[in-house]
């Protein structure tokens, strides 16, 4: 027999096996909460399957990887001074460049040395 748990190969009559008991001793349910367990296949069930690790990268993967992250970064930097350049040349425009009227007195006065008597 297997345990219904992790599927570990039990003595007849069982239904987990110690570790799964012992795990399942930590948290224990109140009494009468009613448990449903799972219908026991006659097929074996599969055992927890493991994630295998990634293998550390090469020195070749890794230059690559680095290569690649720097023209991200380098594509990232060049935006922001493109968007501070632009952010900026207005403001200096606009306190160092000509006078800006203020509202009201948007007109120019004109006057002639010229007499038009007669």
């Amino acid at each position: 027999m297997n345990c219904m748990k992790c599927g570990s190969e039990i003595e007849e009559g069982q239904v987990f096996c110690a570790d799964c008991l012992e795990l399942m001793a930590k948290y224990p349910v109140k009494p009468g909460i009613a448990i449903q367990l799972p219908h026991r296949k006659e097929t074996p069930v599969l055992k927890k399957m493991h994630i295998k690790r990634r293998q550390p990268p090469t020195p070749e993967e890794q230059i690559h990887r680095l290569k690649k992250r720097l023209r991200v970064v380098l594509i990232l930097w060049l935006l922001t001074l493109v968007l501070l350049a632009v952010t900026i040349y207005p403001t200096f425009d606009y306190f160092f460049g000509e006078d800006i009227p203020l509202p009201g007195q948007n007109y120019h006065t004109v006057t002639s040395t010229e007499s038009t008597a007669p």
